[in-house]
């Protein structure tokens, strides 16, 4: 049948919530030629709906983009397929079922719709969510993981801003992650933690960094790699389309460079004569940077570490900006020492930290850390990092046999960097273990031979 356009109301809570009008332009195009597939219609429900205009007769179901493309062509009316007896959940699945497997959903209504359509086929079918999985073509896991982002959004609407769902995902993860460890924070402040993870909370000190530092005595420490905050927003509009990052605490406590500004002079101060420190910073602030760490004492090698990360990096405009894949850190010297590991390339080759794998929203790999860590100290002195973040810089020092101290302010992170050095002691233990293991039965193997 065809009715008119005027005559149908498009109930305001439809799934759909956005529509790409350069979609709706391409399939004008093609319904000039002929319309293959009806809209859904019902009786306009004045129940539901009692202020709708009396010229109104149908209720939209289902094709909502062919609707708007009609219209585009000026079309006065439009083929449709009118349903009676259909009861409200029956409308909303016909409606669910149409925008999953027409075109594209965004991210946000495609998980959302998911979600409700496993609702109704439970409440209509009796269906379990691996016969809605079949039923919209994939697998059990993936529907699984989309009812649940589907679900937290509602919780955390902050979620909904990330540029995809695995981005989404993985600040959801990131997000109860820190529950977890906020847990364990408390235990600990309560006395109640793992004694496994106080092995170390003499060098994972809990405070602010800058506070903490202006109590260290002088000329103590033999290294420093640390990786300060860049600020909140840093690349809004620029190079980054949705933050990544979760919002876990404010960082615009104070200003991220006066902070910087204020922790150079202690980072000068705390370090022993003829060391070496390293500073990731942000590029774009590099004469600023460069200026307080030389104005310190530092003497600083003017070109930059980079470390480059595979793949194209992030943009936000690909059509008018390059991808950043890279990140600065400065080589400073207090002194003149000698580096340990020598010609080496000042690129840095190292992967990130996959996202669905990291501690700490801006994690460094540990391979990264300890190449400098290993090119600047030798066994048994000690690092400082004032930013612990995920605690990558200890891992490191463990590693390669080095000490190390370092600050972090936010609880939570604190007890992850505890229960990650705990694992990575026990890993490395382990490690020496079965070492020590095959050196006594290579030892025992020559001795059984030169008596036979």
């Amino acid at each position: 049948m065809e009715i008119e356009i005027k005559e149908i109301f498009i109930p305001p809570d439809r799934q759909r919530t956005t529509v790409k009008e350069s979609a709706v332009a391409e399939l004008a195009v093609s319904l000039q030629v002929r319309q293959l597939h009806p809209i859904v219609v019902v009786e306009l429900d004045r129940v539901r709906f009692p202020d709708a205009p009396s010229h109104l007769k149908y209720q939209l179901v289902a094709g909502y983009r062919r609707l708007l493309a009609t219209a585009l062509l000026k079309r006065p009316v439009i083929k449709a397929e009118l349903l009676s007896n259909l009861s409200r959940i029956e409308q909303e699945e016909i409606e669910l079922d149409e925008n999953l497997q027409r075109e594209q959903l965004s991210w946000q209504d495609e998980i959302k719709a998911k979600a409700r359509l496993v609702e109704l086929r439970k409440q209509l079918y009796g269906d379990s969510i691996r016969d809605v999985a079949t039923h919209v073509g994939e697998s059990r896991g993936e529907l699984w993981e989309d009812q649940r982002l589907a679900k937290a959004i509602e919780a955390n609407p902050e979620l909904a801003n990330s540029k995809n769902k695995t981005q989404a995902q993985n600040k959801l993860r990131l997000l109860q992650r820190r529950e977890v460890l906020s847990a364990k924070a408390a235990e600990l402040q309560s006395g109640r933690g793992d004694p496994a993870l106080l092995a170390y909370e003499s060098k994972v000190k809990l405070g602010d960094a800058l506070q903490l530092v202006k109590a260290w005595p002088s000329s103590v420490f033999n290294c420093i790699v640390t990786d300060p905050p860049y600020g909140i927003n840093l690349d809004a509009g620029e190079t980054k389309k949705g933050n990544p990052h979760p919002t876990v605490y404010d960082d615009a406590t104070y200003d991220i460079m006066d902070l910087t500004a204020q922790i150079i002079p202690e980072a000068y101060r705390i370090l022993q004569d003829n060391t070496h420190a390293y500073f990731f910073f942000d590029i774009k602030q590099y004469a600023r940077i460069f200026r307080l760490l030389t104005d310190a004492g530092f003497t600083v090698d003017p070109i930059p570490l980079l470390w480059v990360k595979p793949g194209s990096g992030q943009v936000n405009h690909p059509d008018s900006r390059w991808g950043s894949g890279y990140e600065a850190c400065f080589f400073c010297r207090k002194g003149n020492r000698a580096l340990l590991k020598q010609g080496q390339s000042n690129v840095l080759l190292h992967d990130p930290v996959p996202s669905n794998r990291k501690i700490h929203p801006v994690e460094k790999p540990v391979s990264l850390l300890r190449q400098l860590i290993e090119t600047s100290t030798a066994p048994g002195e000690t690092v400082v990092d004032f930013f612990g973040g995920s605690g990558s810089t200890a891992e490191a020092a463990i590693q390669t046999g080095r000490n190390f101290i370092l600050c972090e302010k936010d609880p939570a992170y604190h007890a992850g960097i505890l229960e990650r050095l705990s694992k990575a002691t026990a890993s490395v233990t382990a490690s020496t273990d079965d070492e020590e293991e095959a050196d006594w039965e290579e030892a025992r193997a020559r001795n059984k031979k030169s008596k036979g």
